[in-house]
């Protein structure tokens, strides 16, 4: 048992104490903070039809802890879905492998640790909604326990899901995490798609007892009965809203069981795990699988003594960027597994048949998304594999390797783009595909920006999803290539954050080349 504490403590000092974990914790208060829009914003998160609650304490807690539950369900897998790979990698999983610890406490002890993680979170964005209660509330009294039962009963389930997810997907799949991270991604977005036709029984976000209590209230007093929940940043409803009082809801036996399920779903989910886990023998697995290609080596070793070296063209030296980029790109090309490409290709011809709404709002970010492993360490690899010093010492890396790097991630990102660029060329469109190439440009130069910040690709990979799952919701000041309609002021917004980006990037980069 004093195995099963230690790992859970270590695992979480290493985690919080780290720059993605801030960051992270940073973004989780500023959209704590716009859980609750203000009287006079231009946009809403929760309303019954016409109808929005007065900010008194039921509507305060209850509308930040279930948006709270939906965005760290949304973040907080690609936040915590590396535990047992960097045990695995930093050499710890082979000590633990030799201790008595079992496989079910082992990945028990690493599904805590992830919820210990999401739950630091989520007392900071608690405290961030308590704090909005005596800034927006107007005269309405304090209860304490309006606030503490909807994140007992709606987040904290969902959050405990997801650690043990979390688990469960690097078990099953440690040697796909490109798989298991698009996986994740189509879940959530069927989650959310279910949520509006699903039971009680199923509500994986835990917020349908508490839309049920709002439609009900609004019914009592209003005696209009027909009217859908929405739920989520809405820019583009300008109705003029009524008022109504929220006063919670008495959590029925019934409704606590259905969010304690979630719960025995996850531990039920590491208990199939810990038949499949591996115990970090996968290195032995794969030095078997390199023993024949081994041998070939040694063969073609073996005739090396054959070659004439005076017969060998001579050695010409090459200083231009060129090389870089072809290297870059045929590493970005063979990156991942080879049937991704084929829904790669999947995506590019969708983009030619699809409508062009649909194609450039829809199609197009989540084509981009799939690539989300390939871009997540584009600058960072090096440090990853531990070359960094080689290729810091190496002839003008600042102007010849990051370069080619940011380069051969803007032509992967504009290839996969090429049908709807190609179509609004052909229709004399040249805004859409001015937006398009610099949103290429800019997804880019953020993934090299933050994989150096952060010095991963954890960050990245965390904001990626929530851009693109922002994008999807049609939220505006989410959209990076143009998929909602802008003008001349959008371009130039986003110019502006690309000569950041690229400042930040070559700064950040020469700071490090300077310290090796």
């Amino acid at each position: 048992m004093a195995a099963f504490f230690k790992i859970i403590i270590s695992d979480y000092k290493q985690r919080t104490c780290s720059y993605v974990f801030l960051i992270t914790v940073a973004v989780s208060l500023y959209f704590a903070y716009s859980f609750l829009p203000a009287a006079n914003a231009a946009y809403t998160t929760v309303h019954v039809g016409n109808y929005v609650g007065v900010q008194n304490a039921a509507w305060i807690g209850y509308v930040t802890a279930m948006m709270t539950s939906v965005f760290l369900a949304m973040i907080g897998f690609y936040l915590v879905n590396s535990g047992i790979k960097k045990d695995a990698d930093t050499g710890v999983g082979e000590i633990v492998a030799t201790t008595p610890i079992s496989n079910f406490n082992y990945l028990l002890a690493k599904a805590f640790s992830n919820f210990l993680v999401l739950l630091s979170i989520t007392g900071c964005v608690f405290i961030m909604s308590i704090t909005l209660f005596f800034i927006r509330s107007a005269g309405y009294p304090f209860a304490l326990a309006e606030f503490i039962l909807p994140y007992l009963f709606i987040t904290l389930p969902t959050i405990g899901f997801v650690a043990a997810l979390a688990v469960a997907g690097e078990v099953f799949l440690y040697r796909y995490t490109i798989l298991m991270n698009i996986a994740y991604f189509f879940f959530f977005c069927a989650m959310g798609t279910l949520q509006a036709n699903t039971t009680t029984s199923f509500d994986f976000f835990g917020d349908k007892p508490v839309t049920n209590a709002m439609q009900e209230t609004v019914a009592r007093h209003y005696h209009d009965s027909n009217l859908a929940v929405s739920m989520g940043y809405n820019f583009s409803d300008k109705r003029n809203f009524h008022s109504f009082i929220f006063n919670g809801l008495d959590w029925t036996i019934a409704g606590i069981l259905s969010r304690v399920l979630w719960i025995c779903a996850g531990l039920l989910a590491i208990y199939i795990s810990s038949i499949f886990f591996h115990r970090f023998d996968i290195k032995q697995k794969i030095k078997t699988k390199k023993k024949s290609k081994l041998a070939e080596i040694i063969v073609q070793v073996q005739t090396l003594h054959d070659i004439r070296l005076s017969e060998l063209p001579p050695i010409v030296p090459a200083y231009g960027i060129m090389p870089f980029i072809k290297t870059e790109l045929l590493m970005l090309f063979r990156k991942g597994p080879k049937w991704l490409w084929l829904i790669n290709i999947g995506g590019m011809i969708a983009l030619i048949f699809a409508p062009l709404t649909v194609a450039h709002q829809m199609i197009l970010p989540c084509l981009w998304f799939l690539q989300v492993a390939r871009w997540s360490d584009l600058a960072t690899k090096e440090k990853t594999n531990r070359i960094h010093y080689f290729t810091y010492a190496s002839y003008k890396p600042l102007t010849r390797l990051l370069p080619a790097q940011i380069m051969a991630g803007i032509i992967i990102s504009l290839v996969l783009a090429l049908p709807l660029l190609v179509r609004y060329l052909l229709m004399m469109q040249w805004l859409p595909v001015l937006n398009i190439i610099m949103g290429g440009v800019f997804i880019v130069l953020f993934a090299v920006a933050f994989g150096i910040l952060s010095g991963g690709k954890k960050l990245f990979e965390i904001l990626f999803f929530l851009f693109t799952y922002l994008n999807i919701e049609k939220v505006p000041f989410a959209d990076y290539y143009g998929g909602i309609s802008h003008g001349l002021n959008y371009v130039v917004s986003i110019t502006g954050l690309i000569v950041v980006l690229a400042l930040v990037s070559f700064m950040l980069r020469k700071l490090e080349i300077s310290r090796v």
